[in-house]
């Protein structure tokens, strides 16, 4: 699933979630396991191993996409 975020976009499978951010043209990528969703502020955060960043997704619709792509429940 392709998902429109504020600079950027989100590909989100049930296996691995990269985001490209094309003012940068930086594509950051990690496996599913190691994300976690936050409902407020609508944040993607990758935490595991070498990996170790955060996004803004913009709104509670692309927050709930994400969820539903990955299977990864939303922590409020």
């Amino acid at each position: 699933m392709v998902i429109t975020i504020p600079g950027g976009r989100v590909v989100a499978t049930m296996h691995e979630v990269m985001v490209k951010l094309e003012e940068n043209r930086l594509t950051l990528q990690t496996q599913t396991d190691d994300i976690t969703l936050l409902g407020a502020p609508c944040m993607l955060i990758a935490n595991g191993g070498t990996v170790n960043w955060s996004i803004s997704l913009g709104t509670e619709e692309n927050l709930n996409a994400v969820s539903e792509a990955t299977g990864v429940a939303i922590k409020r």
